[in-house]
């Protein structure tokens, strides 16, 4: 556990996404949990030993699987957007394909069996604020890298915990993605309100306006190329020769990134253009 900042916390050594802490005298809330149980389980003990009040709140980022499959056994009220809440309250994870799931290393990958659905307790939209202490905490919508998409702010203190909206130095996950809003979601990064914050990636540790910039240009370039493939499947050769083009922008350094990064590609390419196409129908 690492402090960023006053009573904010990141980790990023548990399997799945880097997890935060923010503590108050009222109590301790988490942002994300580890994908593995046992991990997730460990974060809950070492926030609850390191609060100074009785609270607990959960505060899941987005809708992706590696948010959701750690939270068998978390008795504190969770949070997330309804676009979240609606995405997974009616689809218990055990009952879903594996081709529904990813993970950072490659996507699609089999859940575990003893997750269950997101039912959380406090939904919001667009934003809501936990006046615990003085400064508030924010949560904000900013959707693109999915339905349910959200930061977490502390103003005062200028840290944005930013779930999957910015993945630095690997190929970010398109298969719920809307590129248009994922991309002013980027913009509002660059504008002035964001100029001194600490940046936090559900993926990484801290991440940069360099780093915002160059997924800009990335998401950029992938929608142009993806929109030449106008079949509502995908040409399979295409998709595949696509993918391995993009995969080669974030320098892999061995062929078995090479292979992850073009597997996920693939994978979130196929359901960008199953998804668009049908909505555009």
């Amino acid at each position: 556990m690492k402090e960023i900042a006053t009573e904010v916390f990141i980790e990023t050594e548990y399997e799945g996404v880097t997890v935060g802490a923010i503590r108050s005298p009222a109590g301790v809330l988490m942002v994300d949990l580890p994908k593995n149980p046992k991990d997730a389980a460990a974060w809950r003990t070492a926030c609850a030993r390191s609060a100074s009040g009785p609270d607990r709140l959960l505060v899941l980022l987005d809708e992706h699987p590696d948010r959701v499959s750690g939270i068998s056994g978390t008795r504190c009220p969770i949070i997330t957007h309804e676009r979240t809440a609606l995405a997974w309250s009616s689809r218990p994870l055990a009952a879903r394909s594996p081709a529904a799931s990813a993970s950072p290393e490659e996507e699609p990958e089999p859940e575990p069996a003893n997750s269950r659905a997101v039912h959380p307790e406090i939904t919001f939209n667009p934003f809501m604020t936990i006046n615990w202490e003085d400064e508030p905490i924010l949560i904000e919508y900013h959707p693109g890298p999915s339905k349910g998409s959200s930061w977490v702010i502390l103003p005062e203190r200028q840290v944005a915990f930013l779930g999957d909206t910015v993945i630095p130095k690997q190929p970010p996950f398109l298969a719920s993605a809307d590129i248009g809003e994922w991309l002013k979601a980027l913009h509002e990064l660059k504008l002035a309100r964001f100029k001194d914050f600490i940046l936090i990636s559900g993926r990484a540790a801290l991440v940069t306006q360099d780093d915002v910039r160059d997924l800009e240009k990335f998401l950029k370039n992938a929608e142009k190329k993806v929109g030449k493939i106008t079949t509502a499947k995908g040409k399979v050769d295409e998709i595949e020769a696509l993918a391995e083009e993009l995969a080669q922008e974030f320098s892999p350094k061995t062929k078995r990134e090479l292979e992850e990064f073009k597997n996920r590609l693939v994978f979130g390419l196929s359901q960008y253009l199953f998804n668009h196409s049908v909505n555009s129908a």
